[in-house]
């Protein structure tokens, strides 16, 4: 196997950036570049705030708060799935980073709800594939 080195002046040929940036900070800078403002979202914000009022409460209960969010008409779920839960929790989190709260309780705490979240999706996915792809016998 053959490991090449990478020096300075080759990385600046080809346009590349030798800062490294972390995942959270592209996904944040992608979302910006796309809504064009920097936290243009009221329902976040919102939803933000009564996060930042929740701190101590804990994951269970933040996650349950975020599953019993309703929509616009009152009756469906702002967050219908477990990959919606994930993707408003990781949002939450990258805010918190942002804001240098990485080691306060509420972070733990919306990380966990997060995993909540991950492990929900995991199960309701191993389900699915137990029912539509049987085993032996089953086929």
């Amino acid at each position: 196997m053959k490991i090449e080195t990478v020096n300075s002046s080759s990385t600046m040929a080809h346009g590349a950036n030798p800062s490294v940036e972390t995942l959270e900070s592209r996904l944040l800078a992608a979302s910006q570049e796309r809504s064009g403002s920097k936290r243009p979202d009221p329902e976040f914000e919102r939803l933000y705030q009564h996060l930042l009022a929740m701190e101590g409460q804990g994951k269970n209960a933040i996650h349950e708060y975020l599953r019993s969010l309703r929509g616009a008409d009152g009756e469906s779920p702002v967050y219908p799935t477990a990959k919606a839960l994930m993707a408003v929790t990781l949002q939450v989190l990258v805010r918190l980073k942002d804001e240098k709260l990485e080691d306060s309780l509420l972070y733990k705490e919306v990380s966990g709800a997060n995993s909540l979240a991950f492990s929900m999706d995991l199960f309701v996915k191993g389900f699915m594939r137990e029912v539509f792809q049987p085993i032996g016998d089953e086929a």
